[in-house]
Formats: structure tokens, C-alpha cells, sequence
């Protein structure tokens, strides 16, 4: 009886496989695609993790590497400021990150400012909802999920 493959397809695929991994045959995904992905996003709370894989790309994603330093909520607006590093860090746009406020209310990002790696997202919260202030905030990115207390001033700072 004759074997169902020959020694040498048996290798075939798995060399391709390791070929393949080790010189990235993988196509990344360019600026301006990864731009438009971004801009077009619009992950829900719920889902939020999957939503930005699927929407923005699971490689690109994977690759985001940050961490919260700094909030502040002042009347009707929430800045949040985090250390990127990595791919992200040198990118012309900035992954979506959402906000949920106390009263429920789930914001995204009006404008973004990337500062060589430090990047400030500005959400703008309804008057209604801002009136007092809040003593906590969550936050959603890449890989995690913040429940952020803030101090009388309405700021919190990464401990280092």
C-alpha cells in the first residue's frame, strides 16, 4: 500500500506554516487603511473588546500597548491621558477608547492629540449629566476595563 504522502509534502506545510511566521508574509495593514478603520469605528460598550478587533483589526489591536496616567473631568469634559508605546505610539490616529459616566451615559471620543507617545482623548458630556461632580468614571481600551474613583477635584493620577 502506498503512503498518502511522500516525505517530502509531509513537511511541506508545516515549513510553509514556520516560513511564513518568521518573515512576516502576514500583510500588515497600512496608515491611511488603519486611519479609515479607526475613524469609522463605533465600538459599543458591551462588546467593546470584540467590536475593535473586528472593526479596527485584530493584529493592529494586538499591538497596542499603553496605560492610563492621568484623568481629569472638568464641567462638561473628560480628558484622559495615556502612555503609548510600540507600533501605536508613532501612529497618526488613536485607537477608540470609550467613557461612562455615573448616570449611564457612554461617550466616545470628540478629539484626539498624540504628543509623541502621550495621547489625550477630550470626551464632552451632556450639561445635564456634568452638573455635579463625578466620583467615578470607566473607561474601556485595548485589553482592559477601568473603573476610575476620582478625588474632590475631579482628577486621578496613575501611582508609579
Amino acid at each position: 500500500m502506498r503512503p498518502l504522502l511522500t516525505p517530502s509534502a509531509r513537511y511541506a506545510v508545516p515549513l510553509s506554516l514556520a516560513m511564513c511566521i518568521l518573515t512576516g508574509c502576514i500583510a500588515s495593514v497600512d496608515d491611511e487603511e488603519l486611519r479609515e478603520r479607526v475613524r469609522t469605528s463605533r465600538p459599543a460598550w458591551e462588546s467593546y473588546q470584540e467590536d475593535i478587533k473586528s472593526q479596527v483589526g485584530a493584529a493592529p489591536v494586538a499591538e497596542w500597548q499603553g496605560a492610563l496616567q492621568r484623568v481629569v473631568c472638568q464641567r462638561n469634559t473628560v480628558r484622559l491621558t495615556f502612555q503609548i508605546q510600540g507600533p501605536w505610539a508613532g501612529r497618526g490616529t488613536a485607537i477608540p477608547v470609550l467613557v461612562r459616566e455615573p448616570f449611564g451615559g457612554i461617550h466616545g471620543s470628540l478629539s484626539v492629540q498624540n504628543d509623541q507617545g502621550a495621547v489625550t482623548y477630550l470626551f464632552e458630556l451632556p450639561e445635564a449629566a456634568s452638573a455635579t461632580p463625578f466620583p467615578w468614571i470607566e473607561v474601556k481600551f485595548p485589553h482592559q476595563e477601568k473603573r476610575i474613583v476620582l478625588s474632590e477635584r475631579g482628577t486621578w493620577t496613575r501611582a508609579e
